[in-house]
């Protein structure tokens, strides 16, 4: 196991507790928690690509774990700070979609696809708009939106990139 990786499955570990916090109205825990996902997300990265542990594990351990934290997130913000439904589901349909059709491009090629930038850009739009809306909810709504929008467009051109890469895989003709 790789310190990248332990980086990772250390968020994911953390991820529900998100939820917990905001459940019990732990503002300063949901706070805290928000750090320590995001410093070990920042540091799995680059102690992937510092020490050269880049794995296949990790490229799936990574995103799962930021997905849980987002999601738990959401859902936090939905059950106790009135977010709007639609918000969750929007993003849960896109997770569930993105999921599937990752988990059949992997078994159709044995790789996965990296993030790209509108992902990053994303869930960076998504966090900032999370701790605004706890603080200034009528903002953070509005950056969370733009999150959103950015996530949906990062599935869009994933989907893009999946269609390209099973579209140049030998024999894509003969397989049903």
């Amino acid at each position: 196991m790789t310190i990248a990786n332990s980086l990772s499955i250390l968020r994911l570990l953390l991820s529900p507790l998100i939820l917990w916090a905001f459940l019990f109205s732990r503002r300063r825990v949901i706070l805290l928690l928000w750090l320590v996902t995001g410093l070990t997300d920042v540091l799995d990265g680059w102690v992937a690509r510092k020490r050269g542990e880049i794995t296949e594990l990790g490229k799936i351990l990574d995103p799962v774990a930021d997905k849980l934290v987002l999601g738990f997130s959401l859902a936090g913000l939905i059950c106790r700070y009135n977010l709007p439904l639609w918000v969750g589901l929007v993003y849960l349909v896109k997770e569930t979609t993105q999921l599937f059709g990752g988990l059949f491009f992997f078994r159709r090629q044995r790789m996965t696809l990296p993030s790209n930038l509108w992902g990053k850009a994303g869930t960076s739009l998504f966090f900032t708009g999370f701790f605004l809306y706890l603080f200034y909810p009528e903002i953070g709504y509005y950056v969370v939106l733009v999150g959103l929008a950015f996530s949906v467009l990062a599935f869009c051109t994933y989907t893009v990139e999946l269609l390209k890469q099973i579209k140049k895989a030998p024999g894509v003709a003969n397989r049903s």
